[in-house]
Protein backbone atom coordinates (compact mmCIF):
# COMPACT_ATOMS: atom_id res chain seq x y z
CA UNK A 1 0.00 0.00 0.00
CA UNK A 2 1.31 3.60 -0.74
CA UNK A 3 1.19 6.47 1.71
CA UNK A 4 -1.29 7.79 0.53
CA UNK A 5 -3.71 4.60 0.91
CA UNK A 6 -2.64 4.29 4.38
CA UNK A 7 -3.80 7.48 5.30
CA UNK A 8 -6.70 6.67 3.70
CA UNK A 9 -7.23 3.97 5.55
CA UNK A 10 -6.58 5.46 8.64
CA UNK A 11 -8.76 8.28 8.15
CA UNK A 12 -11.84 5.59 7.75
CA UNK A 13 -10.76 4.22 10.57
CA UNK A 14 -10.42 7.05 12.74
CA UNK A 15 -14.26 8.28 11.48
CA UNK A 16 -15.54 4.61 12.49
CA UNK A 17 -14.37 5.01 15.78
CA UNK A 18 -15.29 8.65 16.37
CA UNK A 19 -18.72 7.36 15.64
CA UNK A 20 -18.98 4.69 17.62
CA UNK A 21 -17.01 6.87 20.68
CA UNK A 22 -19.63 9.10 20.60
CA UNK A 23 -22.71 6.52 20.59
CA UNK A 24 -21.02 4.83 23.75
CA UNK A 25 -20.54 8.41 25.66
CA UNK A 26 -24.54 8.26 24.39
CA UNK A 27 -25.12 5.21 26.12
CA UNK A 28 -22.94 5.67 28.52
CA UNK A 29 -24.60 8.96 29.71
CA UNK A 30 -27.95 6.61 29.24
CA UNK A 31 -27.08 3.62 31.70
CA UNK A 32 -25.66 6.94 34.29
CA UNK A 33 -28.89 8.76 34.13
CA UNK A 34 -30.81 5.72 34.64
CA UNK A 35 -29.21 3.96 37.28
CA UNK A 36 -29.37 7.33 39.32
CA UNK A 37 -33.02 7.11 38.92
CA UNK A 38 -33.18 3.51 40.09
CA UNK A 39 -31.06 4.61 43.42
CA UNK A 40 -32.19 7.85 43.93
CA UNK A 41 -36.00 7.55 42.07
CA UNK A 42 -37.94 10.85 41.65
CA UNK A 43 -40.76 11.70 44.34
CA UNK A 44 -43.20 14.12 45.28
CA UNK A 45 -40.23 15.74 47.65
CA UNK A 46 -37.58 15.98 45.06
CA UNK A 47 -39.72 16.85 41.63
CA UNK A 48 -43.27 17.45 40.70
CA UNK A 49 -44.55 13.78 40.61
CA UNK A 50 -47.68 13.12 42.15
CA UNK A 51 -47.62 12.12 45.84
CA UNK A 52 -50.08 9.15 44.48
CA UNK A 53 -46.79 8.13 42.73
CA UNK A 54 -44.00 7.67 45.14
CA UNK A 55 -42.49 4.52 45.35
CA UNK A 56 -43.51 3.59 49.34
CA UNK A 57 -45.52 6.65 49.29
CA UNK A 58 -42.84 7.94 51.37
CA UNK A 59 -42.78 11.98 50.79
CA UNK A 60 -40.46 14.81 51.61
CA UNK A 61 -42.04 18.05 52.52
CA UNK A 62 -40.20 21.10 51.71
CA UNK A 63 -41.08 22.71 55.08
CA UNK A 64 -38.49 23.34 57.52
CA UNK A 65 -38.77 21.79 60.99
CA UNK A 66 -40.65 23.98 63.49
CA UNK A 67 -39.96 24.17 67.22
CA UNK A 68 -43.78 24.49 68.13
CA UNK A 69 -45.34 22.01 69.99
CA UNK A 70 -48.14 19.75 68.44
CA UNK A 71 -52.11 21.03 68.96
CA UNK A 72 -53.30 24.94 69.84
CA UNK A 73 -50.47 26.82 70.37
CA UNK A 74 -50.28 29.21 74.21
CA UNK A 75 -52.14 31.52 73.43
CA UNK A 76 -54.94 30.25 71.30
CA UNK A 77 -57.67 31.47 71.34
CA UNK A 78 -60.37 28.91 71.61
CA UNK A 79 -64.50 28.93 70.75
CA UNK A 80 -67.85 27.04 71.94
CA UNK A 81 -71.32 27.07 71.31
CA UNK A 82 -72.58 30.49 72.77
CA UNK A 83 -76.06 30.56 73.91
CA UNK A 84 -78.16 33.28 71.34
CA UNK A 85 -80.07 36.10 72.80
CA UNK A 86 -83.35 35.52 71.42
CA UNK A 87 -83.88 31.42 70.18
CA UNK A 88 -86.20 30.41 67.85
CA UNK A 89 -88.92 28.16 69.75
CA UNK A 90 -89.18 28.68 73.94
CA UNK A 91 -90.43 25.81 76.06
CA UNK A 92 -91.08 26.81 79.69
CA UNK A 93 -90.98 23.98 81.86
CA UNK A 94 -92.50 25.32 85.58
CA UNK A 95 -92.76 24.07 89.13
CA UNK A 96 -95.98 24.41 91.21
CA UNK A 97 -95.20 23.07 94.69
CA UNK A 98 -91.95 23.58 96.82
CA UNK A 99 -89.05 20.35 96.63
CA UNK A 100 -88.74 21.02 100.05
CA UNK A 101 -92.15 21.62 102.19
CA UNK A 102 -95.19 20.94 99.14
CA UNK A 103 -96.41 24.36 99.57
CA UNK A 104 -97.82 25.47 96.59
CA UNK A 105 -95.45 28.10 94.53
CA UNK A 106 -96.58 31.55 92.89
CA UNK A 107 -97.97 30.80 89.50
CA UNK A 108 -95.62 32.90 87.65
CA UNK A 109 -91.78 34.01 87.91
CA UNK A 110 -89.02 36.09 86.38
CA UNK A 111 -86.02 34.59 87.23
CA UNK A 112 -84.80 31.14 85.68
CA UNK A 113 -82.66 29.39 84.54
CA UNK A 114 -82.27 28.44 80.76
CA UNK A 115 -80.86 25.86 78.13
CA UNK A 116 -79.87 26.36 75.11
CA UNK A 117 -80.21 22.98 72.38
CA UNK A 118 -78.63 23.82 69.04
CA UNK A 119 -80.76 21.45 66.35
CA UNK A 120 -81.81 21.08 62.91
CA UNK A 121 -85.42 20.95 62.22
CA UNK A 122 -86.88 17.56 60.34
CA UNK A 123 -86.27 18.46 56.89
CA UNK A 124 -88.88 17.60 53.97
CA UNK A 125 -89.60 18.48 50.29
CA UNK A 126 -91.70 21.44 50.58
CA UNK A 127 -94.44 21.50 47.73
CA UNK A 128 -96.09 24.83 47.00
CA UNK A 129 -98.66 25.04 44.21
CA UNK A 130 -99.02 28.69 42.25
CA UNK A 131 -102.75 28.84 41.24
CA UNK A 132 -103.46 31.41 38.10
CA UNK A 133 -107.10 32.82 38.72
CA UNK A 134 -108.80 33.10 35.46
CA UNK A 135 -111.50 35.35 35.36
CA UNK A 136 -114.40 36.78 32.27
CA UNK A 137 -114.86 39.90 31.89
CA UNK A 138 -118.48 40.91 32.27
CA UNK A 139 -118.50 43.89 29.40
CA UNK A 140 -116.47 41.87 26.42
CA UNK A 141 -116.44 38.49 27.42
CA UNK A 142 -112.56 38.52 27.43
CA UNK A 143 -111.10 35.53 29.33
CA UNK A 144 -108.35 37.11 31.57
CA UNK A 145 -105.52 34.81 33.27
CA UNK A 146 -103.50 36.28 35.96
CA UNK A 147 -99.36 35.64 35.53
CA UNK A 148 -97.35 33.46 37.46
CA UNK A 149 -94.01 34.30 39.44
CA UNK A 150 -90.81 34.60 37.08
CA UNK A 151 -89.43 31.37 36.51
CA UNK A 152 -92.39 29.16 37.73
CA UNK A 153 -92.68 27.72 34.00
CA UNK A 154 -93.63 23.85 34.15
CA UNK A 155 -96.83 22.15 35.26
CA UNK A 156 -93.96 20.15 38.18
CA UNK A 157 -90.35 21.88 38.50
CA UNK A 158 -87.50 22.34 41.47
CA UNK A 159 -86.90 25.38 43.36
CA UNK A 160 -83.96 27.16 43.45
CA UNK A 161 -83.23 25.91 46.94
CA UNK A 162 -83.10 22.25 46.15
CA UNK A 163 -80.79 23.39 42.88
CA UNK A 164 -78.99 25.08 44.83
CA UNK A 165 -78.00 22.00 47.42
CA UNK A 166 -77.47 19.76 44.73
CA UNK A 167 -75.06 21.98 42.83
CA UNK A 168 -73.50 22.84 46.08
CA UNK A 169 -73.19 19.42 47.17
CA UNK A 170 -71.85 18.52 43.79
CA UNK A 171 -68.90 20.94 42.88
CA UNK A 172 -68.12 21.65 46.41
CA UNK A 173 -68.98 18.87 48.47
CA UNK A 174 -67.32 17.19 45.45
CA UNK A 175 -70.20 13.94 45.50
CA UNK A 176 -70.70 12.16 42.50
CA UNK A 177 -74.32 11.73 41.02
CA UNK A 178 -74.80 8.48 42.38
CA UNK A 179 -74.27 9.91 46.21
CA UNK A 180 -76.00 13.26 45.90
CA UNK A 181 -79.47 11.40 44.84
CA UNK A 182 -78.13 9.16 47.90
CA UNK A 183 -78.04 12.51 50.41
CA UNK A 184 -81.45 13.79 48.67
CA UNK A 185 -83.14 10.82 49.26
CA UNK A 186 -82.01 10.34 52.89
CA UNK A 187 -82.26 13.69 54.09
CA UNK A 188 -85.51 14.55 52.20
CA UNK A 189 -87.29 11.27 51.40
CA UNK A 190 -87.87 11.98 47.83
CA UNK A 191 -86.63 10.65 44.82
CA UNK A 192 -84.51 12.19 41.99
CA UNK A 193 -83.77 11.76 38.51
CA UNK A 194 -79.41 12.12 37.52
CA UNK A 195 -80.75 13.95 34.70
CA UNK A 196 -82.12 16.84 37.18
CA UNK A 197 -78.96 16.67 38.61
CA UNK A 198 -77.27 17.51 35.79
CA UNK A 199 -80.14 19.81 34.45
CA UNK A 200 -79.20 21.80 37.58
CA UNK A 201 -75.60 22.27 36.72
CA UNK A 202 -76.35 23.41 33.67
CA UNK A 203 -78.84 25.88 34.46
CA UNK A 204 -76.48 27.54 37.00
CA UNK A 205 -73.71 27.55 34.03
CA UNK A 206 -76.19 29.85 32.20
CA UNK A 207 -76.53 31.46 35.34
CA UNK A 208 -72.78 32.49 35.51
CA UNK A 209 -72.07 33.39 31.65
CA UNK A 210 -72.34 36.91 32.33
CA UNK A 211 -70.52 36.42 35.33
CA UNK A 212 -67.11 34.87 33.39
CA UNK A 213 -67.31 37.17 31.15
CA UNK A 214 -66.59 40.32 34.21
CA UNK A 215 -63.99 37.82 35.88
CA UNK A 216 -61.72 37.78 32.67
CA UNK A 217 -62.33 41.40 32.07
CA UNK A 218 -60.70 41.96 35.52
CA UNK A 219 -58.27 38.84 35.25
CA UNK A 220 -56.92 40.28 32.46
CA UNK A 221 -56.13 44.08 34.40
CA UNK A 222 -54.64 42.33 37.31
CA UNK A 223 -50.72 43.05 37.19
CA UNK A 224 -50.09 39.32 38.49
CA UNK A 225 -51.67 36.24 37.55
CA UNK A 226 -50.78 32.62 38.15
CA UNK A 227 -51.21 29.54 36.04
CA UNK A 228 -51.24 26.49 35.89
CA UNK A 229 -53.05 22.61 34.83
CA UNK A 230 -52.97 19.21 35.91
CA UNK A 231 -54.96 16.29 34.31
CA UNK A 232 -57.95 15.05 35.00
CA UNK A 233 -59.59 11.37 33.56
CA UNK A 234 -62.86 11.73 31.24
CA UNK A 235 -63.79 8.41 30.24
CA UNK A 236 -60.80 7.04 31.52
CA UNK A 237 -58.53 8.87 28.74
CA UNK A 238 -56.34 11.80 30.08
CA UNK A 239 -57.42 15.61 29.13
CA UNK A 240 -56.71 18.84 31.39
CA UNK A 241 -58.19 21.55 33.93
CA UNK A 242 -56.35 24.62 33.13
CA UNK A 243 -56.54 27.27 36.00
CA UNK A 244 -56.38 31.30 35.82
CA UNK A 245 -55.83 33.12 38.80
CA UNK A 246 -54.72 35.86 41.23
CA UNK A 247 -55.69 36.44 45.14
CA UNK A 248 -59.73 36.85 45.00
CA UNK A 249 -60.42 35.45 41.46
CA UNK A 250 -60.38 31.63 39.87
CA UNK A 251 -61.26 31.14 36.35
CA UNK A 252 -61.01 27.21 35.48
CA UNK A 253 -61.12 25.58 32.09
CA UNK A 254 -61.17 22.10 31.02
CA UNK A 255 -59.49 20.95 27.11
CA UNK A 256 -58.39 17.91 26.27
CA UNK A 257 -55.39 19.59 25.49
CA UNK A 258 -52.51 20.29 28.14
CA UNK A 259 -50.48 22.96 25.84
CA UNK A 260 -50.49 26.07 23.47
CA UNK A 261 -53.82 24.70 21.57
CA UNK A 262 -55.72 24.78 24.96
CA UNK A 263 -54.32 27.96 25.96
CA UNK A 264 -55.25 29.45 23.12
CA UNK A 265 -59.11 28.96 22.68
CA UNK A 266 -58.93 29.76 26.58
CA UNK A 267 -58.08 33.18 25.31
CA UNK A 268 -57.00 34.73 28.25
CA UNK A 269 -52.95 34.53 28.21
CA UNK A 270 -52.72 36.02 24.49
CA UNK A 271 -54.14 39.38 25.59
CA UNK A 272 -52.76 39.29 29.40
CA UNK A 273 -49.87 42.48 29.55
CA UNK A 274 -49.03 41.68 32.97
CA UNK A 275 -46.50 39.24 35.01
CA UNK A 276 -47.85 35.65 34.78
CA UNK A 277 -46.62 33.11 37.31
CA UNK A 278 -46.05 29.42 36.15
CA UNK A 279 -43.96 26.16 35.97
CA UNK A 280 -41.06 26.00 33.22
CA UNK A 281 -43.96 24.89 30.39
CA UNK A 282 -43.05 25.46 27.40
CA UNK A 283 -46.33 26.56 26.08
CA UNK A 284 -46.29 29.60 28.35
CA UNK A 285 -43.41 31.08 27.19
CA UNK A 286 -45.37 31.24 23.81
CA UNK A 287 -47.45 34.45 25.34
CA UNK A 288 -46.00 38.18 25.28
CA UNK A 289 -46.50 38.59 28.92
CA UNK A 290 -44.34 39.25 31.50
CA UNK A 291 -42.80 35.84 32.95
CA UNK A 292 -41.69 34.75 36.46
CA UNK A 293 -40.96 31.04 37.59
CA UNK A 294 -42.27 28.81 40.76
CA UNK A 295 -38.89 28.37 42.73
CA UNK A 296 -41.14 25.63 44.41
CA UNK A 297 -40.97 23.60 41.56
CA UNK A 298 -36.93 24.87 41.14
CA UNK A 299 -36.25 23.43 44.79
CA UNK A 300 -37.65 19.91 44.25
CA UNK A 301 -35.69 19.95 41.04
CA UNK A 302 -32.23 20.55 43.01
CA UNK A 303 -33.19 18.30 45.91
CA UNK A 304 -33.37 15.27 43.70
CA UNK A 305 -30.10 16.58 41.51
CA UNK A 306 -28.84 17.11 44.69
CA UNK A 307 -29.63 12.93 45.94
CA UNK A 308 -29.42 11.20 42.67
CA UNK A 309 -25.85 12.66 41.30
CA UNK A 310 -24.39 14.01 44.87
CA UNK A 311 -24.37 17.63 43.30
CA UNK A 312 -22.99 20.18 45.56
CA UNK A 313 -23.76 22.96 43.12
CA UNK A 314 -27.65 22.08 43.40
CA UNK A 315 -27.17 22.57 47.80
CA UNK A 316 -25.65 25.81 47.26
CA UNK A 317 -28.21 26.59 44.45
CA UNK A 318 -31.32 25.67 47.15
CA UNK A 319 -29.48 27.18 49.70
CA UNK A 320 -29.23 30.52 48.07
CA UNK A 321 -32.67 30.37 47.16
CA UNK A 322 -34.00 29.88 50.43
CA UNK A 323 -32.09 32.61 52.09
CA UNK A 324 -33.86 35.29 49.55
CA UNK A 325 -36.70 33.83 50.23
CA UNK A 326 -36.30 34.24 53.88
CA UNK A 327 -35.08 37.72 53.66
CA UNK A 328 -38.23 38.48 51.24
CA UNK A 329 -40.57 37.18 54.20
CA UNK A 330 -39.11 39.76 56.20
CA UNK A 331 -38.43 42.34 54.25
CA UNK A 332 -41.16 42.35 51.13
CA UNK A 333 -39.50 45.63 48.98
CA UNK A 334 -35.52 44.39 49.00
CA UNK A 335 -32.66 47.01 47.94
CA UNK A 336 -31.38 46.46 44.30
CA UNK A 337 -28.31 46.05 45.60
CA UNK A 338 -29.05 42.66 47.15
CA UNK A 339 -30.79 41.52 44.20
CA UNK A 340 -27.12 42.28 42.57
CA UNK A 341 -25.58 40.28 45.38
CA UNK A 342 -27.90 37.34 44.95
CA UNK A 343 -27.71 37.31 41.39
CA UNK A 344 -23.54 37.38 41.09
CA UNK A 345 -23.35 34.59 43.80
CA UNK A 346 -26.43 32.38 41.67
CA UNK A 347 -24.10 32.95 38.74
CA UNK A 348 -20.88 32.07 40.11
CA UNK A 349 -22.29 28.72 40.93
CA UNK A 350 -24.25 27.94 37.68
CA UNK A 351 -21.77 29.14 35.02
CA UNK A 352 -18.89 26.88 35.98
CA UNK A 353 -21.13 23.74 36.06
CA UNK A 354 -22.51 24.51 32.90
CA UNK A 355 -19.08 25.05 31.38
CA UNK A 356 -18.43 21.15 31.81
CA UNK A 357 -21.01 20.07 29.63
CA UNK A 358 -21.65 19.88 26.00
CA UNK A 359 -24.72 20.80 24.43
CA UNK A 360 -24.34 18.52 21.68
CA UNK A 361 -25.07 15.46 23.95
CA UNK A 362 -28.01 13.78 24.87
CA UNK A 363 -27.97 15.51 28.60
CA UNK A 364 -28.64 13.63 32.18
CA UNK A 365 -31.59 15.27 34.69
CA UNK A 366 -28.40 17.08 36.36
CA UNK A 367 -27.37 18.65 32.88
CA UNK A 368 -30.84 19.51 31.63
CA UNK A 369 -31.64 21.45 35.12
CA UNK A 370 -28.07 23.45 34.98
CA UNK A 371 -28.83 24.33 31.38
CA UNK A 372 -32.18 25.44 32.47
CA UNK A 373 -31.06 27.06 35.29
CA UNK A 374 -28.79 29.58 33.34
CA UNK A 375 -30.97 30.03 30.71
CA UNK A 376 -33.76 31.11 33.00
CA UNK A 377 -31.97 32.84 35.89
CA UNK A 378 -34.14 36.14 35.59
CA UNK A 379 -37.09 34.57 36.05
CA UNK A 380 -36.02 32.33 38.83
CA UNK A 381 -34.49 35.87 40.60
CA UNK A 382 -37.18 38.02 40.13
CA UNK A 383 -39.02 37.58 43.12
CA UNK A 384 -36.13 39.19 44.43
CA UNK A 385 -36.04 41.96 41.90
CA UNK A 386 -39.93 43.02 41.91
CA UNK A 387 -42.08 43.45 45.56
CA UNK A 388 -45.24 42.01 44.21
CA UNK A 389 -43.30 38.84 42.36
CA UNK A 390 -44.38 35.81 44.85
CA UNK A 391 -41.59 33.42 45.26
CA UNK A 392 -43.10 30.06 43.97
CA UNK A 393 -46.86 29.02 42.08
CA UNK A 394 -48.75 28.28 45.56
CA UNK A 395 -51.66 29.87 44.58
CA UNK A 396 -52.54 28.49 41.44
CA UNK A 397 -51.36 24.72 43.07
CA UNK A 398 -53.90 25.51 45.61
CA UNK A 399 -56.26 26.30 43.28
CA UNK A 400 -56.30 23.09 41.36
CA UNK A 401 -55.72 20.91 44.39
CA UNK A 402 -59.46 20.53 44.68
CA UNK A 403 -59.55 18.88 41.28
CA UNK A 404 -57.81 15.94 42.19
CA UNK A 405 -59.87 15.29 45.33
CA UNK A 406 -62.78 15.39 42.59
CA UNK A 407 -61.53 12.70 40.70
CA UNK A 408 -60.23 10.72 43.65
CA UNK A 409 -64.26 11.11 45.25
CA UNK A 410 -66.16 11.15 41.88
CA UNK A 411 -64.04 8.82 39.78
CA UNK A 412 -63.84 10.35 36.43
CA UNK A 413 -66.20 12.60 33.90
CA UNK A 414 -68.18 10.96 31.32
CA UNK A 415 -68.96 14.09 29.09
CA UNK A 416 -66.88 16.58 28.39
CA UNK A 417 -69.87 19.15 28.96
CA UNK A 418 -70.16 17.77 32.62
CA UNK A 419 -66.45 18.79 32.93
CA UNK A 420 -67.01 22.04 31.85
CA UNK A 421 -69.82 22.47 34.26
CA UNK A 422 -67.55 21.61 36.85
CA UNK A 423 -65.08 23.58 35.58
CA UNK A 424 -67.22 26.90 35.51
CA UNK A 425 -68.84 26.42 38.79
CA UNK A 426 -65.82 25.43 40.77
CA UNK A 427 -64.15 28.43 39.63
CA UNK A 428 -67.07 30.34 41.05
CA UNK A 429 -67.22 29.04 44.66
CA UNK A 430 -63.41 29.28 44.80
CA UNK A 431 -63.51 32.67 43.97
CA UNK A 432 -65.95 32.63 46.85
CA UNK A 433 -63.93 31.11 49.51
CA UNK A 434 -61.11 33.91 48.34
CA UNK A 435 -63.76 36.41 49.28
CA UNK A 436 -65.06 34.82 52.42
CA UNK A 437 -68.49 34.52 51.00
CA UNK A 438 -70.95 31.98 51.95
CA UNK A 439 -70.98 29.60 48.91
CA UNK A 440 -74.30 27.96 49.50
CA UNK A 441 -76.03 31.05 49.56
CA UNK A 442 -74.19 32.51 46.61
CA UNK A 443 -75.09 29.77 44.46
CA UNK A 444 -78.51 30.12 45.17
CA UNK A 445 -77.96 34.11 43.93
CA UNK A 446 -76.44 32.85 40.74
CA UNK A 447 -79.97 30.82 40.06
CA UNK A 448 -81.63 34.38 40.98
CA UNK A 449 -79.39 35.78 37.81
CA UNK A 450 -77.54 37.77 40.45
CA UNK A 451 -74.37 36.22 40.75
CA UNK A 452 -71.32 37.31 43.25
CA UNK A 453 -68.67 39.58 41.72
CA UNK A 454 -65.55 41.15 43.05
CA UNK A 455 -63.37 43.38 41.98
CA UNK A 456 -59.53 41.85 42.31
CA UNK A 457 -57.53 43.24 44.53
CA UNK A 458 -53.09 41.97 44.81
Amino acid sequence: MTDKEIIKQLLRDFEILKKENIALRLRIVELENKLSKYENPKNSGNSSVAPSQDPYRKTKSLRAKSNKLQGGQKGHQGSKLEMVATPDTTVIHDISQCNCCGNNLPKSSEIYDARQIFDLPPIKIQVTEHRAIQKTCRVCGTQNTAKFPEGVTQKTQYGNNLKSLCVYLQNYQMLPYARCKEFIADLTGHSMSTGSLSNFQEVCVTRLEGYEQEIKKQLLQSPILNADETGIRLNGKISWMHVISNKSISYFAHHLNRGRQAMDEIGLLALYKGTLIHDRFSSYFGYGCEHSLCNAHILRDLIYVEEAFNATWAKQIKELLLDAKKMKEKNPNLKASYYSKIFKKYVNIIRPVIKKYDKKYTKTDQERLAFALEKHKYLILKFIEKAEIPFDNNQAERDLRMIKVKQKVSGCFRAQTHASYFACIRGYITTLKKNKENVLENIRNAFLKNPFITVWAE
